[in-house]
């Protein structure tokens, strides 16, 4: 029997019945995971500001000012004094120099993905990303930022039928921008890998995007938001291919 993958549909109707915290007035589900099938789940994209992002992402660097402006105020408030910030995925991924971590003779941490994959076959489960660091508790404050990372790793795996998956582990999530960003990067990183492995002759297809998210939440202020984008409860219920049930042998009895 195949295992229910949670749907966007599930999280935003999960999200809407949610208890407050009273420690953080947010809407919070704890250890949840579902299949990222949309570029958002809480309200519309911008789509100059995804433009915007995925441009600076592509280009590795952790500097606000290669950001094409306007720079957004959340990116403005993570930032230090040097003006650069932590959860800079692009400079993880494709530059060649991270603080704290030593370079890799000009490669960068997406090549090692490639080439353990390229190396060890398809089977492969070391193609993981380590997003966080260790140090991360000293760097969320280093020159003054207030960025505590919140993506921990990346995994890639490719499955028996030669699907491309991403699972992104999280320690923390906001279901609005911050899922809406994440997104954005991950699906890139997606067409990005599908691309480059192929031109290696592998012939591979696009999986799912899946987010592993230790404490998702909605803010005070997008709670309106939330309630007129789970408002349609009866077409997402609608949606929910696992909600009938499922006979399944020798549990009849």
């Amino acid at each position: 029997m195949a295992l229910k993958k949670n749907s966007i549909d599930d999280v935003v109707l999960a999200l809407s019945t949610a208890p407050i915290d009273p420690r953080t007035e947010n809407k919070v589900l704890y250890s949840v995971n579902w299949v990222a099938d949309q570029e958002s789940m809480i309200g519309k994209i911008n789509p100059d500001w995804v433009r915007r992002e995925l441009a600076w992402f592509e280009s590795g660097s952790d500097k606000l000012e290669d950001m094409e402006a306007p720079v957004p105020k959340l990116f403005q408030a993570c930032a230090g004094v040097d003006n650069k910030v932590n959860s800079a995925y692009g400079h993880i991924l494709f530059s060649p120099e991270v603080p704290n971590r030593r370079s890799y003779d000009g490669d960068n941490l997406y090549q090692r993905i490639v080439d353990t994959i390229l190396m060890e076959g398809t089977g492969t489960r070391h193609a993981v990303a380590i997003i966080s660091d260790r140090d991360v508790h000293r760097l969320a404050k280093l020159n003054g930022r207030n960025d505590f990372i919140c993506t921990n790793a990346l995994n890639i795996m490719i499955d028996a039928e030669n699907r491309l998956h991403i699972i992104a582990q999280m320690r923390s999530m906001d279901a609005v921008f911050g899922y809406r960003a994440d997104y954005s990067m991950w699906d890139y990183l997606m067409e990005r890998l599908l691309r480059d492995l192929g031109r290696t002759r592998l012939e591979l297809t696009r999986g799912d995007i899946t987010f592993q998210v230790a404490n998702l939440h909605v803010y005070p202020r997008h709670f309106a938001l939330l309630e007129e984008t789970a408002d349609d409860i009866e077409e997402r219920i609608s949606r929910r291919v696992w909600a009938n049930p499922v006979f399944i042998p020798g549990l009849d009895k």
